[in-house]
């Protein structure tokens, strides 16, 4: 049953010249597009609780690591990324 309603969808999207036209436009932007189907009965889980809305997940930014491949190639093109960083200094009165 699921399966004829993605069907169903995918046909109606495809018959949509404005909603093809989109989807085309982010496909040359380099995304790509899925559709994400699921099914409940009467709006309740399988364990038997209603579903609320979940709130928003907070954003976590990525861990940021580096393998020694990144340190040689790193290297390669000249940036040490195990050197410590220098203080810039500042600009004085010039003379």
């Amino acid at each position: 049953m699921l399966g004829a309603f993605g069907r169903a969808l995918v046909e109606a999207i495809n018959g949509s010249s404005e909603v093809s036209g989109v989807a085309r436009r982010i496909q040359r932007e380099g995304y790509s597009l899925h559709l994400v189907l699921g099914c409940l009965q009467g709006g309740v889980a399988d364990g038997g609780e209603e579903l609320a809305p979940r709130p928003p997940q907070p954003v976590h930014k990525p861990a940021f690591r580096i393998n020694g491949e990144d340190v040689t190639f790193l290297k390669s093109i000249g940036i040490d990324p195990t050197r410590s960083v220098r203080r810039r200094r500042k600009p004085g009165p010039m003379a």
